[in-house]
């Protein structure tokens, strides 16, 4: 296997996104750019430099209708809980099965190839305290999933590392299929009520995820890498919630991709 380069994997990972945008346009499947790479599109026009991934929302019933629809072949694979339970996230992956993809210390359940992310857009409760109430619990299963998954305790502290391996043994016995379950279950509501929307099944930013339901009333296309992409009307009071004042680059030493893997050609 020859390991890949970032550009060539940035370049796997666009060719993805256009199989999805096509797919999406061919069954009136709506989504939006999401999170680094709707940051990047903003700023960049294309992919954060340092950046690695690319994200995307799905409104929950197109989110269906896409795990419904897809027909993998012998390229491209749409991995989800829904479709394959030994795939431990409560979000769906679009690989590309001629590389792979290792990470450092998780299990995924299944062999990854280099992939984007597709999260399911989802209602939060109407009520805003109940709402972060429901983030503090999701938070709670994606850390105990994290557990599950991990071959070894990470912490540079000692004391911390022992509790966290206690920790990580229960959360082993409970298994990450029941976390990935917990997680899709607290998520997919169904509310009638949108007054809140958000990624729920993956919201690695807390409470900053309980987004006013206006910013995805329509999308605008935005250039990332070239090409126009829809992105949510209110992609500034997105943008700002996640990240704040997003315009102001991080200083150096935080230019860094916060992922851990090396992904290979087959």
């Amino acid at each position: 296997m020859r390991q890949l380069s970032l550009q060539e994997i940035k370049r796997i990972e666009l060719d993805l996104l256009k199989k999805f945008d096509c797919f999406c346009k061919e069954n009136k499947i709506n989504y939006f750019l999401s999170n680094g790479t709707l940051l990047g599109a903003i700023k960049y026009k294309g992919f954060i430099p340092w950046d690695d991934d690319i994200d995307v929302l799905v409104p929950r019933e197109d989110y269906n209708k896409l795990i419904s629809l897809f027909q993998d072949n012998e390229q491209y694979k749409l991995f989800a809980f829904e479709r394959e339970e030994k795939y431990y996230f409560p979000f769906a992956k679009l690989c590309d099965l001629t590389t792979l993809k290792k990470e450092q210390n998780t299990d995924n359940g299944v062999n990854l190839g280099v992939d984007i992310d597709i999260f399911p857009l989802d209602s939060w409760d109407c009520n805003f305290k109940k709402a972060q109430k429901e983030a503090r619990h999701i938070n709670k299963m994606m850390f105990y999933l994290e557990l599950a998954k991990s071959h070894t305790p990470n912490s540079s502290n000692k004391i911390k590392r022992i509790l966290k391996f206690i920790l990580m043994i229960f959360c082993k016995i409970v298994g990450s299929k029941r976390f990935v379950c917990a997680i899709i279950q607290k998520s997919d509501t169904k509310k009638q009520d949108n007054s809140y929307l958000g990624c729920k099944t993956w919201c690695i930013y807390g409470e900053r995820e309980i987004i006013p339901a206006n910013v995805f009333s329509h999308s605008v296309m935005v250039e990332f890498e070239g090409q126009m992409f829809p992105a949510p009307i209110g992609y500034d009071t997105y943008l700002r919630s996640l990240y704040g004042d997003y315009e102001m680059d991080p200083p150096p030493e935080k230019q860094r991709t916060h992922h851990s893997f090396k992904a290979y050609k087959l």
